[in-house]
């Protein structure tokens, strides 16, 4: 009987120093793959994958985190090292305070934007709208839609949203809809570098104008998407900077699907040629899009961007719809002239 229970002790004892080696192993392994992947983010400008890599910041960051924390428990000193300064070179993309920051806001002169891509095979028409709209924005951008998106979204919201632009695409998953509950004084559907149609209106509320754009890149997969994303960003930048007359000298908003997180540079790079800002803070990595409804799963792609003489003082992110992204909404006004002073 003694020697049966000194037989189990000794089996369930090498059982335990098996999985503990085991995963030690597999700590090692991914520690190599952790030093790899970030090694290679550096080169995001280089390759699709590399940038996708870069793009990843935020799970990065995370596995080095648990990396350090299995290191310590087998105190392996030396490996450790390793994720540490994985965190350490991700880590900056976070920090706040990095950001530019508008001035203050001008109350009077405030506005409520939305945006929401619904899946072109998303027919969940009540569910979409409902979380694009639970905010009540006075003007919302819908991507991905097509000619039953279009019907079923007017007539969801003609009596609010009277003022409508609407470009569906029946073949493609690149249909969009600018909707605005004020007037929209001049509008333009117009492309970039591929036959993508992207949105840009002037639209006066209460009295104040605004230059609203709406637009939604090719994704990065594969080099062909990656190229194609990164020159309609260099393209919109150059129009942001360069507006026809009739957008001229407006506070500008641009609202979409970038197919890009903040942890690319290639989202500083645009933030830099286009002027523009965007409306969120570098801590913040709350994902608008995701596989899974699991937040290391998920990435930050949709985004909206603002002129300097705009700020913003909310943001907030929908739930599920059906699609799989949410919804992004964020409140901006008119920066005041002076401290305190909201006078026209």
């Amino acid at each position: 009987m003694i020697a049966g229970e000194t037989t189990e002790s000794q089996a369930a004892r090498s059982w335990k120093q098996f999985l503990i080696a085991r995963l030690w192993r597999y700590s090692c392994l991914l520690v190599v793959l952790l030093a790899a992947a970030t090694l290679l983010s550096g080169f995001a400008r280089i390759y699709w994958i590399w940038d996708l890599l870069a793009n990843l910041r935020v799970q990065q960051a995370l596995v080095a985190l648990v990396l350090v924390a299995i290191c310590a428990i087998y105190r392996r000193w030396v490996w450790l090292s390793v994720p540490v300064a994985c965190f350490l070179v991700h880590a900056p993309w976070f920090l706040p305070g990095l950001e530019r920051v508008g001035g203050s806001p001008d109350l009077r002169q405030v506005m409520k934007v939305s945006v929401g891509n619904v899946l072109s095979s998303n027919r969940n028409f009540d569910l979409a709208l409902t979380e694009i709209l639970r905010d009540d924005p006075d003007v919302f951008v819908v991507l991905e839609i097509d000619s039953a998106w279009a019907a079923e979204i007017e007539a969801a919201t003609k009596a609010d949203y009277a003022y409508q632009v609407v470009h569906p695409d029946d073949r493609g998953n690149f249909g969009m809809g600018l909707y605005s509950r004020y007037p929209i004084t001049h509008s333009r559907i117009f492309r970039l570098n591929e036959g993508i149609a992207s949105i840009e209106a002037v639209v006066d509320v209460k009295g104040a104008s605004y230059r609203v754009i709406g637009t939604h890149p090719l994704p990065p997969t594969g080099d062909r998407g990656f190229r194609s994303r990164n020159e309609h960003l260099r393209m919109l930048a150059r129009r942001v900077q360069n507006p026809e007359p009739e957008f001229e000298g407006l506070p500008t908003i641009v609202l979409g699907d970038f197919n890009l997180t903040p942890w690319s540079p290639f989202f500083h790079d645009f933030e830099l040629a286009s002027g523009l800002r965007r409306t969120e803070l570098s801590f913040n990595v709350t994902p608008t899009w995701y596989v899974l409804p699991l937040f290391p799963l998920g990435l930050s792609l949709d985004h909206v961007f603002i002129s300097d003489d705009l700020t913003y003082w909310g943001r907030s992110v929908g739930g599920p719809m059906g699609s799989d992204h949410r919804s992004v909404t964020v409140t901006v006004s008119r920066v005041a002239r002076g401290e305190g002073d909201f006078s026209d």
